[in-house]
């Protein structure tokens, strides 16, 4: 869609819509903007021929038009007529048309105008006045904090091959709802972005001081032979240099930071959302890499091989997110305390404390540019260079939309920002498998045969709710490695019908093997977010006893389609697990023969999330951790920015938020692995 931009050469007409035009220009529409595309001037027939080629028109009216704007104006009505003319009204006043032909004149009065007449024209006034510009061309705002409004995808692989059949719907959802870049009629791949040397800092690049191999070998680009494929399979290699690959995570050549020469040189790092094991292993790379290349950079500096000389300090910030709204709550200096860092690596939580927060990530637009724009200015307050944020598939959210919004202040915020993954749930996008999941796996795996000490005691069924925010790792693992008899993951929902006649089997076979010493029990094992598919004709049953927020959660589930974004509400949580164990336990007792037996037959459950992703880290965790953090260090060193560091097949690679934010991973139900389960427990699939 191309849009001509009309307005009044002169200020403060055009400092307005040149606020206008950036967030248009952000929302992948295609415009012709003056100021951007010509000059000031007459009329001329180069500009009659971009009007021609236009859809749509937003003029900017003042009490009084431009001698141009207003053939630009009678140019397009009298080629396009008014139907796509859209009027904003910076004043009070319509404006006459008294330059043009009487049949090439608009009367503006009898418009649906657009009214941006606020006596503060603004940055918040230009992005709310651009929002109604793009409802009134029928398309979908896409938020300006640079996450899309909905998941695009939840499985790597069918991306990619759609990517590489050059997928008209998926570019065009690129395009329209996530801001991608187009080349050409031709989507742009997305590239790891490294910021330059500013001139005004008069400062040039430095080599690397560690030139020594004790670090590995050091990268002097991201040539073709650094990239990796991001899918094996030969019928989807890459078609150009840089489509379908990722740069490798090394140490780099030549050094971006600090930007001082002398004065102090500050990283911060948060912890957002739940704690798995090996967070500490993941502070600890980053504050032992940090700590050497500052020493190296200082002995370099005394031989006078280096340039800047300065202080290192690493923030901590308490407590995630929330750390950036305590107003008179210091980080702590984790260069001061690297031995105690150290001391706690093998041990389960994380040092710097965690917590969930979603602020920017719901509410409208204005409330969370709000809250992007108080956190970021404690950022630059707090000298902030670089920011790692180790977190989940909502934080690495949340770690992009910071960084957007650095970039667009003004004057902009030189602030480099770095996601290192950590999910239990296994849920990150471009994460082969993150720390922590296999521990909770293999803790799930424990919890469910105690569990089945204890129903196949003293007969029950027995529900054990794991991870699974919106997909189904944890608890498909855990389901397939024990001798579980149904497991219900948000992938593949079942009806509460299917479900109990499922269970039902299972008890009436071990009923009928009493005589074998068999007790008729069953072990359900469920991820949090599993509700059954008819999971609204239910919520409402007294025998479920739902409160009034749970309900509401339930509501709001089944009006989202069915998914999560961020974290499970706790009241959804529960819900989920009341309708399950409480419809089940209902209709055991009254639809299974012969009665007196399961008249007073109980289903139990159990809830061990919180002492699964508390266990200590194990050897993998650790020393994923340390990498992790260590590489994540090297780039950012280097100016590498607004990335992921994760492990990909094989390799450490450096992974665009712009790729992580576009979905959550989900478990497949048409791929092998869940048709294996499905296989072992014989539920239907």
């Amino acid at each position: 869609m191309k849009i001509f931009l009309s307005y009044r050469f002169q200020d403060p007409d055009q400092k307005f819509a040149e606020l206008v035009h950036y967030f248009l220009a952000q929302q992948g529409l295609e415009l012709f903007y003056w100021r951007v595309d010509g000059r000031a001037g007459a009329w001329s027939q180069q500009l009659a021929d971009r009007i021609d080629e236009c859809e749509s028109m937003v003029a900017f009216l003042d009490e009084e038009l431009g001698e141009v704007q207003e053939m630009e104006i009678a140019h397009f009505r009298k080629s396009r007529g008014t139907d796509n003319l859209i009027p904003v009204l910076l004043t009070n006043k319509f404006p006459e048309m008294t330059r043009t032909d009487e049949d090439c004149r608009v009367n503006f009065t009898k418009l649906t105008c657009i009214h941006a007449s606020a006596l503060d024209r603004g940055y918040a006034l230009a992005q709310k006045k651009a929002e109604e510009i793009v409802r009134r061309l029928g398309v979908e705002w896409v938020n300006d904090d640079g996450l899309p409004n909905r998941y695009v995808i939840d499985c790597e692989k069918s991306f990619l091959e759609k990517f590489s059949k050059r997928d008209a719907g998926l570019f065009s959802t690129l395009r329209r709802e996530c801001g991608w870049k187009e080349e050409q009629g031709k989507i742009v791949w997305p590239s790891v972005l490294r910021d330059e040397l500013h001139p005004d800092l008069k400062l040039e690049e430095q080599e690397n001081p560690i030139q020594d191999g004790s670090i590995g070998k050091i990268s002097d680009d991201m040539s073709d032979s650094e990239r990796v494929l991001l899918d094996a399979r030969r019928n989807l290699l890459p078609r150009s240099d840089t489509e379908l690959t990722l740069p490798e995570a090394r140490p780099r050549k030549y050094l971006r930071f600090p930007l001082v020469k002398r004065g102090v040189f500050r990283v911060g790092i948060l912890v957002s959302g739940g704690i798995a094991p090996g967070i500490n292993a993941v502070i600890d790379g980053i504050v032992s890499r940090h700590s050497l290349y500052s020493e190296s950079q200082k002995r370099y500096s005394e031989s006078k091989k280096h340039p800047r000389p300065h202080f290192l300090e690493i923030l901590g910030y308490r407590d995630g997110f929330r750390a950036l709204f305590r107003e008179g709550e210091h980080p702590q200096r984790l260069d001061q305390v690297i031995d105690k860092i150290r001391n706690v690596v093998e041990k389960g939580g994380s040092y710097l404390g965690t917590s969930r927060f979603e602020g920017f990530l719901k509410g409208s637009a204005r409330e969370r540019f709000e809250m992007l724009d108080q956190a970021v200015n404690r950022l630059r307050i707090d000298g902030i260079n670089i920011l790692y944020v180790i977190g989940g598939e909502g934080s690495m959210r949340c770690a992009h939309a910071l960084w957007h919004h650095a970039r667009r202040m003004q004057p902009r915020y030189d602030l480099s920002v770095v996601g290192i993954p950590k999910a239990m749930d296994n849920d990150i996008l471009w994460v082969w498998q993150s720390f922590g999941f296999l521990s909770a796996v293999e803790e799930a795996r424990q919890a469910i045969l105690h569990m089945h000490t204890e129903v196949s005691s003293n007969p029950r069924v027995g529900i054990i709710q794991l991870f699974g925010s919106d997909s189904g790792f944890v608890a498909s693992h855990a389901g397939y490695s024990t001798a579980c008899d149904l497991v219900l993951i948000p992938e593949a929902p079942m009806t509460m019908e299917e479900i109990f006649q499922h269970v039902k089997g299972k008890l009436m076979e071990r009923y009928s093997n009493r005589a074998n010493n068999e007790s008729p029990y069953a072990i359900v094992v469920m991820a949090e977010t599993a509700l059954p598919s008819d999971a609204g004709s239910f919520y409402k049953d007294s025998i479920v006893g739902l409160s009034d927020d749970e309900k509401k959660e339930v509501e709001n589930f089944l009006q989202q389609g069915r998914q999560v974004r961020g974290q499970t509400p706790d009241e959804l949580r529960t819900a989920g697990l009341k309708i399950v164990s409480k419809l089940l336990q209902t209709k055991i007792q009254n639809e299974i023969d012969p009665d007196w037996y399961w008249e007073d037959f109980r289903v139990i459950t159990n809830e061990p999330r919180h002492l699964i992703r508390s266990i200590p880290p194990s050897v993998n965790d650790v020393i994923f951790g340390e990498r992790l953090g260590t590489l994540a260090v090297d780039n950012a060193m280097a100016g590498y920015t607004d990335f992921m560091v994760s492990q990909w097949l094989t390799e450490f690679v450096l992974v665009p938020l712009q790729l992580v934010v576009l979905g959550r991973k989900k478990v497949s139900k048409d791929g092998i692995f869940w048709k294996s389960v499905v296989s072992k427990t014989g539920q239907p699939s």
